[in-house]
């Protein structure tokens, strides 16, 4: 007894400790500012990092962030007219890729060439051009005639001047570059624009002609040295950024970034960039509708003046009178609150010891399971997901306003905007509070009107898919429960069914109206991760729906770039075509076998393995070693051809049989990995 006694004492102290390491904030402001001068965004800065012991303020460099979409190319006068795009989240909402085809020619990324071939008919494709670039190209986008391409590279930045200030120090940091070509002869592609800055690559959109980029760059604070500001390069042309022209909220935190949101005209390489720089916590996640961007990030509350709550709630209300007055005593004292919590913990400790072991033991579990309640219900309010609202309309980009809802998001699909409301689901807990997951409705103010909380206790969310007034989720720990959820009223959604199965999806994606993809993980009753799984939902019925198909890879290891990254995934339903990229671990091999699966699916016969295609040799798919350059990253298909991206070739078969059409080789640089420990 008394070692579960120390527990609960250690329980409370340490959620002092953890607490304490949990850097104050304060909810954000809906006034948004503008500095009137380098000298007040100096102190803003300074005062807030200086106030938590601070030195260099600024988000850790990140490579570019991935994602999907389902572009609007216009083909060729000699393409095909039936041709895949990339898989998207929002119609009208283009994302870059590593790959775009046009139906006659492809464009792909490759080492640190883009590379254009005129892949249409098969078996005559060929190599057109190579477009070599200083820099790591990193996703591209088609428009017409037009060919933009995002990369980064590292450098010491020169000494530069600052507005109002002087002379900035040399540091080190990323560059991202934006390069626009003109590929109306793809074999002679021209460079017509190329803008860059200090910072990182995090995210992009085209809507019609427009190109949206976000950039991150950290607010560097070394004083007395001078905070370099945001810099854009278009071309000869150089756009210094004042700190008047920079947007704000008066909201300390201790981690700030200069983020950037250009508009590019794609096709009028004159059109002035619009540009809109704002200090913000660091961008974690960002969803973009046909008309606005949303951009969020997840900041924490200080845990300190929950104490009361915590004591109140979970200790008082089970401890005598005079114990209670002791306890009062103690928290008016003028020691610490880390001195506090280990005198009430003694105090507690004492009591209990009094009582008979079956009251004593009922009690610490009554107080224990208190506590944790407590503790969950407070991480609703301690961690939050910031939202920031932008309207963007061609090179109008206007900031609306911002709102936060509890818990932090998983990434992309976890947010929608539907009928002029936004729908984002969250998760809070972890440490000692038990985990759960919500999903709020937020009006056009972004404030929250609607709510569904507290959904599969100790679980966390997996994967999220919104489509129209539906909403599904899926969570796991050991079973994994589907939930479909009604949002045809946003002011009162409600979980219409749910559906708990073995294993876990990673992505969801609509079949159609009433049945929905799941790719993820098959798992045992206890949670054991197996191997990948394929599952087809049927939510007819929405309070009950039924998996009526599923089909299951490999063994524990399996894995697929579709499982985190949804531009891996190629589905047409049309053509009742699936193809997913898979390595594949069975046997006792780590890497059995890499490429492409290619499934046909249907709802009467649901998964039906059509064949594989690889790109590895028999050296390459060896135990111990991993051919990186072989991993088929993506699919597409151009008529009756499907075509199979890797780092090292594209590879073209006949959609009806899958026999080899023709191959080509793509420039790249020979690396092997070991397989890793």
């Amino acid at each position: 007894m008394r070692m579960e006694i120390g527990l609960l004492t250690v329980l409370l102290i340490g959620f002092l400790i953890i607490s304490q390491l949990i850097q104050p904030q304060v909810p954000p402001g809906s006034e948004l500012k503008k500095f009137s001068s380098y000298d007040e965004l100096e102190n803003f800065v300074k005062t807030n990092v200086e106030s938590y012991g601070g030195y260099l303020v600024g988000a850790p460099m990140v490579e570019s962030i991935q994602r999907t979409t389902v572009g609007e190319a216009v083909p060729s006068a000699t393409g095909a007219e039936d041709y895949s795009t990339t898989n998207i989240q929002v119609a009208g909402v283009d994302e870059a890729d590593i790959v775009k085809n046009d139906g006659k020619y492809i464009y792909v990324v490759s080492g640190n060439n883009i590379v254009i071939l005129d892949a249409y008919p098969a078996e005559e494709a060929k190599i057109l051009s190579e477009i070599e670039l200083d820099g790591s190209p990193q996703e591209i986008f088609i428009n017409k005639d037009k060919l933009v391409v995002f990369g980064y590279g590292s450098y010491a930045t020169p000494s530069v001047g600052i507005p109002e200030v002087g002379i900035a120090p040399r540091y080190y940091t990323s560059k991202t570059f934006i390069n626009v070509y003109d590929v109306s002869d793809r074999e002679d592609p021209v460079l017509t624009r190329n803008v860059s800055m200090e910072g990182n690559y995090f995210d992009s959109r085209m809507i019609g002609d427009y190109v949206y980029v976000i950039t991150n760059r950290p607010v560097y604070y070394s004083h007395p040295e001078p905070i370099p500001l945001p810099i854009i390069y278009d071309g000869t042309q150089v756009r210094k950024i004042a700190a008047s022209e920079i947007y704000y909220f008066d909201v300390p935190d201790t981690s700030y970034i200069f983020t950037n949101i250009l508009a590019i005209n794609t096709q009028n390489d004159d059109e002035e960039l619009s540009i809109k720089t704002f200090l913000m916590g660091y961008s974690q996640n960002m969803y973009v509708s046909p008309t606005n961007i949303y951009i969020v990030y997840t900041k924490r509350v200080s845990m300190s003046h929950f104490y009361d709550r915590i004591i109140d709630e979970a200790i008082m209300p089970f401890v005598p009178l005079d114990t209670q007055n002791k306890i009062r005593n103690i928290r008016s004292s003028n020691i610490s609150n880390y001195e506090k919590m280990q005198e009430i913990g003694k105090l507690f400790t004492e009591y209990v010891e009094s009582l008979d072991p079956e009251t004593a033991a009922n009690l610490m579990k009554i107080v224990e399971e208190k506590m944790l309640k407590v503790q969950t219900d407070i991480a609703k309010e301690t961690e939050k997901t910031v939202i920031h609202k932008i309207s963007v309309n061609n090179e109008n980009i206007e900031y609306v306003t911002n709102g936060e809802a509890p818990g932090h998001v998983l990434n992309q699909f976890s947010m929608d905007e539907y009928e002029g409301y936004f729908r984002i689901a969250t998760t809070t807990g972890g440490w000692r509070a038990e985990t759960a997951n919500h999903l709020y409705v937020l009006d056009n103010d972004l404030k929250i009107v609607g709510k569904v909380e507290d959904l599969a206790p100790g679980e966390r969310i997996y994967s999220t898919r919104f489509i129209r007034d539906k909403g599904y989720m899926v969570t796991f720990r050991q079973i994994d429960p589907l939930f479909v959820i009604d949002l045809s009223d946003p002011n009162n959604p409600e979980v219409l069914g749910y559906l708990k199965i073995p294993g876990v999806s990673d992505y969801l994606h609509p079949y159609d109206e009433t049945h929905i993809i799941g790719v993820g993980r098959d798992a045992t009753e206890e949670g054991r991760m197996l191997g990948m799984k394929l599952s087809l939902f049927d939510i007819t019925d929405v309070s009950n729906p039924t998996e009526i198909s599923k089909y299951i890879i490999g063994e524990r290891g399996t894995t697929s770039d579709a499982l985190y990254d949804h531009k891996a995934f190629l589905f047409d339903k049309s053509k009742n075509l699936l193809v997913i990229p898979v390595r594949v671990s069975e046997g006792g091999k780590w890497n059995a076998w890499q490429g492409a699966y290619v499934f046909n699916l249907d709802l009467y016969d649901g998964f039906e393995l059509k064949g594989r295609i690889t790109h590895a040799n028999e050296t390459s798919e060896e135990d111990e070693y991993y051919d990186y350059q072989s991993q088929v990253k993506r699919s597409l298909y151009i008529d009756d051809v499907l075509y199979t991206i890797s780092i090292k070739m594209i590879k073209m078969n006949d959609l009806d049989d899958l026999d080899e059409i023709n191959q080509i080789e793509l420039p790249y640089e020979q690396e092997v990995y070991p397989r890793p420990l």
